[in-house]
């Protein structure tokens, strides 16, 4: 059935031409973009702290049960599936490894979806309307591009909303438990550690085709220390901002143009400059794990320390 819908969808693609076909991949591909880091980033540093914060938790949440969950089942592509579906040259270079959960689905549900609930009563309903039709944009085009199947999609959104569920029960408790916060992050710790040893020793399947292995269970383990990493960052982060510098979205908005364009600043040389110097120097099980930390950790606590000289300018 799921395999009769991609070839529906794919006999579809040929019949319309490539302008769908590009505008989808378009679509995926902004989806897992660094900028998208942004989105949460915006609330946080301007608008919002705590928006801003729940999109954090729910974005590094979601990166790191889907690594668990894509290890666990070790489910092939559509494609080494049924031969019949061929997926679409904008997609395929980004689609490697196993496919279920839809990691670009769970993006969709763990941010576009979290950020439109999240203000949902502050802004106009249009703003929301866009975040929610942008993510329902998202998993159709992993189908439409040959890339996932519904499952795969279902199931990465059904993960995105679940992070909003467990990040909305974490706010609650640490609002009524403020003196947790240490103990709260040791035990998200505690489950990354679990997870890398689980990732490291867990049994992967060997499949061969003329030769050639279908998935190389050692990419795939290394990858997963990248959403480690994010959630690390954004769980450390947040416990460093709330101990030592607990700024406030409460401010001129000449003071947030400059905080926009200092968190931009920051995210875009950490991810496309420091980031990948370091992790060029380094094993690659701990770079990937830099390379999830990092921005993460700039955006949630390095950039709010640069805040701290621009307030002080502002108020004087």
């Amino acid at each position: 059935m799921d395999i009769n819908y991609l070839l529906f969808l794919q006999n579809m693609r040929e019949t319309l031409g490539s302008g769908i076909e590009i505008f989808m991949g378009t679509i995926s591909a902004i989806d897992v973009h660094a900028l998208i880091i942004l989105i949460p980033g915006v609330l946080y540093w301007c608008l919002n702290k705590r928006d801003g914060q729940f999109v954090f938790f729910t974005f590094g949440l979601g990166e790191f049960l889907n690594g668990i969950l894509k290890l666990s089942v070790c489910c092939y592509r559509p494609w080494i599936r049924d031969p019949r579906v061929i997926p679409s040259q904008y997609a395929i270079a980004g689609a490697t490894g196993y496919s279920f959960p839809s990691g670009h689905s769970m993006i969709a549900g763990s941010v576009y979806v979290s950020a439109g609930w999240r203000v949902r009563d502050r802004y106009k309903r249009i703003v929301t309307a866009v975040f929610f039709v942008f993510a329902a944009l998202v998993l159709f085009s992993r189908n439409y591009l040959g890339v996932h199947t519904p499952q795969d999609v279902i199931m990465g959104m059904a993960l995105g909303i679940f992070t909003i569920w467990i990040s909305t029960l974490f706010m609650n408790w640490i609002d009524k438990n403020e003196d947790k916060d240490i103990v709260s992050v040791a035990v998200v710790l505690a489950a990354v550690v679990l997870a890398l040893l689980y990732f490291k020793f867990k049994g992967y399947p060997l499949d061969y085709v003329d030769g050639k292995l279908l998935v190389d269970p050692q990419v795939m383990m290394i990858d997963s220390f990248v959403g480690a990493g994010r959630i690390t960052g954004v769980v450390l982060a947040w416990l460093l901002e709330r101990r030592l510098i607990r700024f406030s979205t409460d401010c001129s908005a000449a003071e947030k143009a400059v905080r926009l364009i200092i968190g931009i600043a920051a995210v875009v040389l950490v991810n496309y400059l420091i980031t990948p110097a370091v992790v060029s120097v380094m094993a690659a099980h701990f770079g990937k794990f830099i390379k999830g930390f990092l921005p993460f950790f700039t955006a949630v606590f390095i950039v709010p320390c640069l805040f701290i000289p621009v307030s002080k300018l502002f108020n004087k």
